[in-house]
């Protein structure tokens, strides 16, 4: 058996993360989760009617994804960027085919799945977590931190104030920082 490790999730890939913690948390040594979904997401009627609605809902997310994404990339431009060339390689990614096709079958799928159930089980296995959020993300709602706390009362949660959905490129010094703390504080 391999040492049990510390496991990071950013986004829909902290929902993946929680998912594998749940049902391996033997492998688990600590979780980090960054900006996660699983908590639900935030409620715009254009994007949850595309979500749920097959073939218009497809054409929609087709004709107004990309316009609406790069209206994002440029938002957070202002922001300091930590990541060289993140921005560029975030408009690279509409140049993919199925690219937008993929992104609205995650919303439909995991980004849709509440995760109660999965961080109540990491809770029950003693697996120390970490969330860190951004005080503006305007994709995961602020009342993810609370179904959050209320599944898992254990979780250390940290809010990066002034950071976006971008947390971890925009205010990357920041969140290696509360990482850092965090595990050191561990040992």
């Amino acid at each position: 058996m391999t040492k049990p490790i510390t496991l990071l999730g950013y986004s829909m890939g902290g929902s993946i993360a929680a998912c594998f913690a749940a049902a391996n948390p033997d492998r688990i040594d600590r979780l980090v989760l960054l900006a996660p979904a699983g908590m639900g997401l935030t409620h715009h009627k254009l994007t949850n009617f595309i979500a749920k609605t097959q073939v218009i809902g497809d054409w929609l997310m087709l004709a107004l994804f990309p316009t609406m994404f790069r209206r994002g990339i440029k938002a957070e431009q202002a922001d300091s960027a930590s990541v060289a060339s993140v921005h560029k390689g975030q408009h690279a990614q509409l140049d993919y085919k199925r690219y937008v096709a993929a992104v609205l079958a995650s919303r439909r799928g995991i980004l849709r799945e509440v995760l109660r159930d999965e961080h109540r089980a990491i809770h029950a296995s003693g697996i120390p977590v970490l969330a860190i959020w951004g005080g503006n993300d305007q994709v995961i709602p602020q009342t993810a931190i609370g179904s959050l706390a209320e599944w898992n009362r254990a979780v250390e949660h940290e809010v990066i104030s002034g950071a976006g959905h971008g947390l971890p490129y925009t205010h990357a010094n920041e969140v290696i920082a509360k990482i850092r703390d965090h595990l050191f504080d561990a040992t």
